[in-house]
């Protein structure tokens, strides 16, 4: 459709009521709408400036929303992977526990026929006993009345015979002894109803402490395995990334389907976080000195999980020594009067560790180390003439001449003297090695290695 001839004038106000209804759209974000415009004035002024610098901010907007849209599509499906991949492994754990569950029965089982063996053992036992104890009752009663048959005879026996009177002695003696036989047992029978009564309430004691042991087990074992489950799922839930508002709703719902209080609840956290961080920071050593970018990462992480710098230290120190790695936050004191030399074990030195100092003589090294603690000391045995010798400070550090802290330090001798008698001195001396000059960077590395640990 070609546009009807129109003066100068009508042309300007078609476009400037144009461009005002285009800044109503875009105001309102109705950016078809003014698209559709911007041309219309195009056809009237192919050239407006105006015209041209409302499409261009349209355009951005257009691709802002085009931009927003996608990345809200994008976050709504990361969401739904996340919210898929974390139903896959509470599927995955529930289903592990159900099968821990019923080993735990098996074991259990297995268990109780155990205490049940050494339960009938501890009857067994108190029977055996009160057993015994009956038995003993009987023996003595038994000798008791053999004692009094054995009296009751020899005073017959003593009677002299056809007297008149033997017959009345007899008779007395017989309704005496009677009367000691019928108490003796009523004694033998008192004692042995008190008896079965003692080991029927030892035996119903020691039950009822078996019973007491065995729900007090129990009741631990469920709960530690409460928390051994919620402390799996909260380290599934950092495994995957899981966003914190979500991870929030899980943990109240498993708060309170494992019975979690808020100071257990507290406690496993922090062992999760400390845990966590030790993976990360085992996971970027393994390929070696992190870089730049990895201890940034890896301090944001240290303040995510609330790990001091104290603990970060710590945890970093265990690792390395765990891989094999060295320390290079340890401080090494190197003591050679040949500046050649301690300039030659510094450069070495100094890519590996961060703390290295240097001097010429023992003096100095004293000096140097009341403002730093060390961890090791590497020092020449002949440090010249007129001042002690290796041998001589490594000997007054033992004997304590600079006070406790330093007995303890680890230190390596070195020298050109390679005699065995030397070497077997130097080692007898107790110094963490021997290196003899000259050595190779590879040997002075190992050798520090070798001393830190």
């Amino acid at each position: 459709m070609s546009t009807p001839l129109l003066t100068p004038e009508e042309r300007k106000a078609r476009v400037s009521t144009l461009l005002r209804q285009v800044d109503e759209d875009v105001k309102a974000k109705k950016l078809d709408d003014a698209l559709d415009r911007i041309r219309k004035v195009y056809e009237f002024d192919i050239k407006n400036i105006y015209a041209r610098a409302y499409e261009e901010r349209i355009l951005i907007m257009m691709m802002e929303k085009e931009r927003e849209v996608v990345v809200r599509e994008a976050k709504q499906q990361a969401a739904e992977q996340v919210d898929q991949e974390v139903k896959r492994r509470l599927k995955e754990f529930y289903k592990q526990q159900e099968l821990e569950t019923q080993k735990r029965k098996q074991e259990e089982k297995t268990e109780q026929v155990l205490e049940d063996r050494a339960r009938k053992a501890s009857v067994n036992e108190v029977q055996e006993g009160a057993h015994k104890d009956l038995n003993a009752i009987e023996k003595d009663t038994a000798r008791r009345i053999e004692e009094l048959e054995k009296r009751l005879i020899a005073q017959i026996q003593q009677a002299a015979p056809g007297t008149s009177s033997a017959g009345t002695v007899t008779g007395a003696e017989m309704i005496q002894a009677e009367a000691e036989r019928k108490t003796i047992q009523d004694e033998a029978f008192l004692k042995m109803k008190e008896e079965q009564k003692r080991a029927q309430k030892e035996l119903m004691q020691q039950m009822e402490e078996e019973r007491n042991t065995l729900l007090e087990r129990e009741r631990e074992k469920a709960k530690q395995q409460e928390i051994d489950a919620y402390r799996t799922l909260m380290k599934l839930m950092i495994q995957l990334a899981v966003p914190a508002e979500m991870q929030s709703l899980l943990l109240q719902s498993l708060k309170i389907s494992f019975s979690i209080s808020d100071t257990e609840h507290m406690e496993v956290e922090r062992s999760v976080q400390v845990s966590a961080y030790i993976d990360a920071v085992r996971t970027l050593w393994q390929t070696g000195k992190p870089s730049d970018e990895d201890s940034i990462h890896l301090k944001n992480l240290q303040q995510f999980f609330k790990i001091s710098d104290d603990e970060h230290t710590s945890i970093t120190k265990r690792i390395k020594k765990e891989l094999g790695l060295p320390d290079e936050t340890a401080v090494i004191v190197v003591i050679d009067d040949d500046p050649s030399i301690r300039k030659y074990v510094e450069h070495i030195l100094r890519k590996t560790y961060l703390n290295v100092i240097t001097a010429a003589n023992a003096e100095s090294a004293l000096t140097e180390m009341e403002k730093v603690s060390p961890s090791l000391i590497i020092s020449d045995v002949n440090l010249g003439a007129g001042v002690m010798s290796g041998f001589t400070f490594y000997e007054k550090i033992v004997a304590g001449a600079y006070g406790e802290k330093l007995k303890s330090i680890a230190f390596v001798l070195m020298s050109s003297m390679e005699g065995e008698f030397f070497v077997r001195s130097a080692k007898q001396l107790g110094v963490k090695a021997y290196l003899p000059k000259p050595f190779t960077k590879e040997s002075l590395e190992a050798t520090i290695k070798h001393a830190l640990e």
